[in-house]
């Protein structure tokens, strides 16, 4: 209750009075025959019962009933990670919540769990909206007065959830939220995952900066029970994804390391698991290898050294080139190159563009991953030469 809100009055009994009052700047509501009595700060209820208990005993067989007729309004501010922060005006019984879809809700780049409520430069409560959007807990969706403050302020820890979870997505975390917790925002797994389901953990080592997995099963309570950081990402697997398959990405990526993929995973994928290509890092300079490409190639070079051997001898044995004019030296060069070739290890390069605007505007070039691929991202020349 507050100055501002009209309340109903009826006295019955030895008493019949109707009578409509305002609660005063001074937060006193003035009862009939009794006088003023001081309600800003109580809940409807409490001041109800405050009412009761003066007129039972100031005006004996009377009894009284309270209904509120007009609800004050207060103004509140919404500053920080808002959609529309500002200056609001609402009912004196909206509770944050309401207020925070009035101003459409936080942004992108704003906490929900750490919606911070200041009243005369303190801040007397902090909420979480995870409690109400996946407990449905309105406990902490607290009353406003006027001239409160709802700071919204950056989003600071997330950790993501990949793979076959009913809500795969990059969650903001909070101290101590553990691997289990990372799992409920998720939703849990879908059905394609089994019971006793694999999981990987990747987490950046504080040390040496690069990402490490830990390969583990759902019903391992230990790790579950483990502290997830910020940049953390959790990933299952479905029922058909038991084989492992896994990338190297390395070089001017922000996170190097290898990383398991399973079916499906595009090269894009990776790279922004991978914490996404560094300041200094050359996208056009970079070697994309294949183990699949390789073989082929290797394939290849047998092949050619196999036709030039075919070639020597299809020419000896139809006289187009006679022994007596040939010499070990002459056929030198002609057999180096067919030793180069059988010698030859191809790396399987793949010739590609991974810079991540070109992969998201032109799917096309965002190629599936396979097993052992490897992505090498050099440094951006510093330098320039001039020969000649």
């Amino acid at each position: 209750m507050g100055p501002g809100d009209k309340i109903n009055i009826q006295y019955y009994g030895n008493e019949n009075i109707l009578s409509q009052e305002f609660i005063s700047r001074s937060g006193e509501l003035n009862l009939p025959r009794l006088g003023p009595v001081t309600l800003a700060g109580l809940t409807f209820s409490e001041a109800q019962d405050l009412v009761e208990n003066k007129v039972s005993t100031e005006l004996i067989g009377t009894s009284v009933a309270l209904t509120l007729s007009e609800l004050r309004s207060i103004t509140v501010y919404i500053l920080g990670e808002a959609y529309s922060p500002g200056s609001y005006t609402v009912s004196a019984l909206s509770p944050l919540t309401n207020v925070l879809f009035v101003s459409g809700g936080v942004n992108e780049k704003g906490s929900v769990r750490n919606i911070q409520v200041k009243r005369s430069g303190q801040t007397i409560h902090v909420f979480d909206l995870y409690d109400l959007l996946l407990k449905g807990d309105i406990k902490s969706d607290i009353r406003l007065q006027d001239g409160d403050v709802i700071f919204i302020p950056l989003i600071n820890k997330t950790a993501r959830a990949e793979g076959f979870f009913r809500r795969p997505h990059l969650y903001e975390i909070k101290e101590g939220d553990k691997v289990e917790d990372l799992i409920f925002y998720a939703g849990g797994y879908t059905s394609r995952v089994t019971n006793n389901a694999r999981l990987e953990l990747s987490t950046i080592n504080a040390e040496t900066k690069k990402r490490e997995l830990d390969v583990f099963f759902s019903n391992e309570t230990r790790r579950l029970s483990k502290e997830v950081n910020d940049g953390d990402s959790i990933k299952v697997f479905e029922l058909s994804s038991l084989e492992e398959s896994s990338i190297l990405i390395i070089g001017e990526i922000k996170f190097p390391g290898t990383y398991t993929v399973q079916r499906g995973d595009r090269l894009l994928d990776v790279i922004e698991r991978a914490g996404g290509i560094s300041e200094q890092g050359y996208a056009f300079g970079s070697v994309f290898t294949r183990k699949k490409i390789a073989v082929q190639q290797k394939k290849s070079f047998e092949q050619s050294a196999d036709l030039l051997e075919q070639s020597i001898a299809d020419a000896i044995t139809t006289g187009n080139l006679k022994m007596t004019n040939v010499s070990e030296a002459s056929l030198s060069p002609i057999s180096g190159l067919i030793t180069r070739l059988r010698n030859t290890r191809p790396v399987g390069r793949l010739i590609l563009d991974v810079d991540p605007l070109t992969l998201k505007s032109d799917p096309h070039k965002n190629i599936l991953l396979e097993d052992g691929d490897n992505l090498y991202i050099p440094k951006r020349p510093s330098s320039v030469s001039v020969v000649g």
